[in-house]
């Protein structure tokens, strides 16, 4: 088969190869060419340009979103004071935008700046994306309650939840914040339903069975920690270690305590609570 066409620049990127590989193959299997020196379907040139214009934005990569996919590395290994440091980096070079404001915002809260953290996140309220609007309240909350502010706490949660009520850890937040609070029968909800948005969420289901202990459900509180132990195949890790159901144990004081101060104010402060209904956890290892 013959064909003339304008060569195209050679390319180093295995990826665009492969794209001109492909269009010569199509070329072929185009319709024959009618007599010698005929010109060049103008529709497989354009197809050739577009294939190719494919193929190289495949193979760019942008170092701003690479960046930020760097910094939200590090939160989520809790390297906070580092990935503070990388927000100013950031911004330094590339500018300031909303994703990186928040990402500021939730260093600088887990570095215990309180203050700033509280400014950063308000200023994000005015933004125009409900997620980013979503983020901020949840961020405001999760400010207040650990400074037991509960109350603006939970009408933070409740707005970010209002903008985004399928967000599982959010639901998590504002139940657990409930059950800081005492008030169980209003975790309920939002406890439920982040359970079941996000079965395999072990930060969520963690809260369930903490929500079930304190609700006095210890029988299923149980199963699912033990389901929780459990590898869910023989190469897996499972969801929860010993460090998990020891954190678990002292949340559970801390709520039991607040059940009981809500329900009579001048109740004397308890010290530790009952061991895990696990008997079995052990032999999970």
């Amino acid at each position: 088969m013959t064909a003339t066409a304008s060569p195209l620049p050679l390319r180093r990127s295995g990826t665009l190869a492969l794209a001109a590989g492909a269009l010569l193959l199509a070329g072929c299997a185009a319709k024959p060419v009618q007599g010698y020196g005929a010109a060049v379907d103008p529709s497989l040139a354009q197809q050739a340009q577009q294939q190719l214009e494919k193929a190289e934005q495949l193979t760019q990569i942008d170092p701003q979103q690479t960046y930020l996919n760097l910094i939200a590395q590090m939160q989520q290994a809790r390297q906070w004071y580092a990935s503070l440091a990388h927000t100013e980096a950031f911004e330094r070079q590339y500018g300031s935008n909303a994703q990186i404001r928040l990402k500021r915002a939730d260093a600088l809260r887990n570095t215990g700046q309180a203050l700033p953290a509280e400014q950063a996140y308000q200023a994000l309220l005015g933004e125009a994306d409900s997620q980013v609007q979503a983020r901020a309240h949840r961020g405001l909350g999760l400010l207040y309650a650990s400074q037991q502010r509960y109350a603006p706490a939970v009408a933070q949660l409740e707005r970010a939840r209002q903008l985004n009520p399928i967000d599982a850890d959010l639901l998590a937040d504002l139940a657990y914040t409930h059950m800081l609070d005492g008030r169980l029968d209003a975790a309920a909800l939002p406890m439920l339903q982040a359970a079941q948005l996000a079965p395999a969420n072990a930060r969520v289901q963690l809260n369930l069975a903490l929500y079930w202990l304190a609700s006095g459900a210890r029988d299923q509180a149980g199963l699912l920690l033990q389901r929780l132990r459990q590898p869910a195949s023989p190469n897996a890790a499972p969801l929860i270690d010993d460090t998990s159901l020891q954190t678990l144990q002292t949340q559970l004081a801390s709520i039991e305590q607040a059940v009981r101060t809500r329900a009579d104010p001048r109740a004397p402060l308890v010290l530790g609570s009952a061991p895990l209904p696990s008997p079995r956890l052990q032999e999970l290892q």
